[in-house]
């Protein structure tokens, strides 16, 4: 079996199989995939008519997601049977990451093992139609923010990000990168990879926007359309949020990659949130806002946004 890096190139082949498979996460989103690429060695196979995702970090052993585009999870599991005699074959264990709680009950049932869900790597969703209007008492902090910056801002433009104005967001974006002092390595990562983004953006499928305040660059932000629908109902919250039913409520799946701000200007962050959803994803019922990585400041922040609910991640090792 061989394991090719992601290129843009790879983007049919993802695609392709991704739209077989009904997945919400935002881990395997080949844009995802694309942008970190930096962090690690991300590379993808196709084995038995099933796209594998592979990701290595330095001095670890490999990991990989479950099967994409399995007709069956029979055929899922026969695939991850040939996955693990190819890893024993390396000296290696077959470990698998970013599992739903369905795949992992499989997994656990096959293979006689027990997975163990990781808190770090759930991704919150939202309901996309209460995010845009920030109605009610939990949201009233959210909306006293974004009212500060109307009535301080009121004359900012907000445009849909293009070709005319990537070269204004590339510009402000490198001098904010610049201004820190504290690059971490993550940040530099994180730095290549929303410059590969904008660079490639129409080619990734890309929606997103940017405020301008007197003719400079306030913020940013993009996603995409995934191709899936996720419908919930109440039991299968992981973290209702003040009680309400979202029972037998459905439909597309936004997911956001990057949002960026210059903190200067009161009530930034929750004014792009809300344009760049009500502009260009209005047409979806969630937005997949990804994970906080254990950062307490992360996961207060967005729990400060209310979530709907968690899509809870597993992981699991078979050795031998």
């Amino acid at each position: 079996m061989e394991f090719s890096p992601i290129t843009l190139d790879a983007q049919k082949i993802f695609g392709q199989y991704m739209m077989r498979d009904n997945i919400a996460l935002s881990d395997m989103n080949f844009t995802n995939c694309f942008m970190w690429r930096h962090a690690r060695e991300i590379h993808y196979a196709v084995l038995q008519d099933t796209l594998i995702i592979q990701t290595c970090y330095q001095g670890s052993e490999p990991f990989v997601f479950f099967p994409i585009g399995a007709s069956s999870i029979s055929h899922a599991l026969r695939v991850l049977e040939a996955l693990k005699t190819h890893y024993r074959a390396l000296g290696f264990g077959l470990h698998l990451a970013s599992l739903s709680k369905q795949q992992a009950s499989a997994i656990d049932s096959h293979f006689g093992v027990q997975s163990v869900a990781v808190r770090e790597k759930f991704d919150y969703i939202y309901d996309v139609a209460e995010l845009i209007a920030l109605n009610g008492r939990k949201y009233h902090k959210k909306k006293n923010h974004l009212n500060a910056f109307l009535q301080e801002y009121g004359n900012f433009v907000f445009e849909e990000i293009s070709a005319h104005n990537i070269p204004a967001i590339l510009e402000a974006y490198e001098k904010w990168f610049e201004a820190n002092l504290n690059k971490s390595d993550g940040l530099q990562f994180e730095y290549l990879g929303i410059q590969d983004a904008l660079n490639s953006y129409e080619n990734l499928g890309l929606q997103g926007g940017v405020i301008f305040i007197d003719g400079k660059v306030g913020a940013f932000s993009f996603g995409e359309v995934l191709a899936c629908n996720l419908a919930y109902e109440q039991s299968d919250l992981t973290q209702p949020s003040s009680g309400e039913s979202y029972i037998n409520k459905s439909g597309k799946v936004a997911v956001m990659h990057i949002e960026k701000a210059d903190s200067q200007y009161r009530g930034i962050y929750q004014a792009i949130n809300q344009q760049v959803l009500q502009h260009c994803f209005s047409d979806c019922v969630w937005v997949n806002r990804e994970e906080d990585l254990g950062i307490e400041g992360l996961r207060k922040a967005k729990q400060s946004y209310q979530p709907a609910f968690l899509l809870e991640k597993f992981k699991v090792s078979i050795q031998g």
